[in-house]
């Protein structure tokens, strides 16, 4: 037993968080939780697969994400 799941889980929340602050890039993120890209990419990929982050790109075309209850 590793107890991955709960570092995923408080990564995840940890996530959520600082996208409620302000949209984020994959960079941006993983730079704010000293996580390298490819890790940060699949917390990304999971909130999204939750359904609880949502991605667009902004006006230089950059993707970004929120949280999808975020501005509602």
């Amino acid at each position: 037993m590793s107890g991955g799941t709960a570092v995923s889980a408080k990564l995840r929340k940890q996530a959520l968080q600082l996208l409620a602050e302000q949209p984020l890039t994959l960079k941006e993120l993983a730079k704010k939780m000293g996580l390298k890209e490819k890790r940060a990419f699949r917390i990304l990929r999971s909130l999204f697969e939750k359904g609880q982050i949502k991605s667009f790109k902004d006006q230089d075309n950059v993707r970004r994400y929120m949280p999808v209850d975020a501005g509602a």
